[in-house]
């Protein structure tokens, strides 16, 4: 890559590395599809001969650094009018992977720390505007990050991406979840750390795990026959999505009167969750009722790299890993990659 961070970013990364700043690129884009071990064999293929470890090595050392980037940014942050005008959705969502943490004490024969490998919850965020039809627009804005740290820590990246875009000036947010409390819980101070006007924004319970809870009522109530109880469950499908979350409660209602535990726990599901199944009002303001999107960005993110059998990550490099990811998967790479190199130089 040209430009003035280019040797600059040599001497960062190439020391620990040995590579210029355009290998690290190729080497890191290898390495963040697949297993080092594959992504060393496909650079094989193209005439670059570098061992796992090294694009290993390599890919760590660009990931750390980007880190680095993200908390200067972070620091620093600069707001723009990209989003004024626009219609945004925000949605969040969590993975697992796999966490080593090494033991202390003796080591083994070979000298190597034996070690725990417990599940973690990576936490991701995925903002993208909205088309006239209220999908996903086609090279529309769009932008994606995480972290495997707490709820905070997420909402603290979220916060700063909404910030940095303006979108306290966009038309519209739809906030969508899976009716997770880390989430729901934390929208009105994603409200007001960003500035946004309460009349702009909407929530949405995605439509599809608002079914799922409605089909385990369908399950715990009483039919004479499976036809009448797939019957009762369309019917409900139907009505929630087309009516009022007042009348789709009150016909609930119904069946929470005459159930058992499993009913009554679905029924205060969807009270708690009232103010976000107004599908009938958001389908008529052409806004989304499912959260495809960011279960899309978790599979390609997390489930397809840092999460598989057998594999294993030390958390800062899982961090790392996830970072690079979101900027990759969501087509942000090639600006992503040239502001860490000009952010290297300074």
């Amino acid at each position: 890559m040209a430009g003035a961070g280019v040797f600059p970013a040599l001497l960062l990364l190439g020391v620990l590395a040995g590579a210029s700043p355009a290998l690290c690129e190729d080497v890191t884009l290898e390495g963040l599809r697949d297993s080092y071990e594959e992504a060393a064999n496909a650079l094989r293929l193209r005439g670059r001969d570098i061992s796992a470890k090294r694009v290993g090595t390599i890919s760590r050392a660009v990931g750390h650094a980007s880190l680095e980037a993200r908390e200067r940014w972070l620091a620093c942050l600069r707001v723009s009018n990209e989003a004024e005008g626009k219609r945004l959705a925000v949605a969040m969502d969590g993975g697992r992977v796999l966490i080593r943490t090494d033991r202390r004490g003796r080591k083994t024969a070979k000298g190597y720390h034996t070690y725990a490998a417990d599940w973690r919850e990576p936490k991701l965020f995925i903002i993208y505007e909205l088309d006239a039809e209220g999908r996903k627009k086609r090279k529309g804005l769009e932008r994606c990050d995480g972290t495997i740290g707490g709820p905070e820590d997420v909402i603290r990246l979220l916060v700063a991406e909404l910030r940095a875009m303006g979108a306290q000036n966009a038309t519209s947010i739809t906030f969508m979840g899976d009716g997770a409390k880390w989430i729901w819980n934390r929208i009105d101070q994603i409200i007001a750390e960003v500035g946004i006007d309460r009349a702009r924004v909407s929530t949405c319970l995605d439509y599809y795990h608002a079914v799922e809870h409605l089909a385990s009522i369908a399950e715990a109530k009483t039919f004479p026959s499976q036809i009448e109880r797939r019957a009762w469950f369309d019917s409900m499908k139907k009505l929630l999505k087309k009516v009022p979350p007042a009348v789709f409660l009150a016909e609930l209602a119904k069946s929470r009167r005459r159930g058992n535990a499993v009913i009554r726990r679905e029924y205060a599901y969807f009270k708690a969750n009232m103010a976000a199944i107004d599908y009938a009002r958001l389908s008529r303001e052409k806004q989304p009722i499912g959260s495809g999107a960011i279960e899309s960005a978790v599979r390609r993110i997390v489930n397809l790299r840092i999460k598989g059998a057998g594999m294993f990550w030390k958390l800062e490099n899982a961090e790392a890993a996830l970072h690079l990811r979101c900027q990759l998967k969501t087509n942000n790479w090639s600006v992503f990659y040239a502001n860490l190199l000009d952010g290297l130089a300074a």
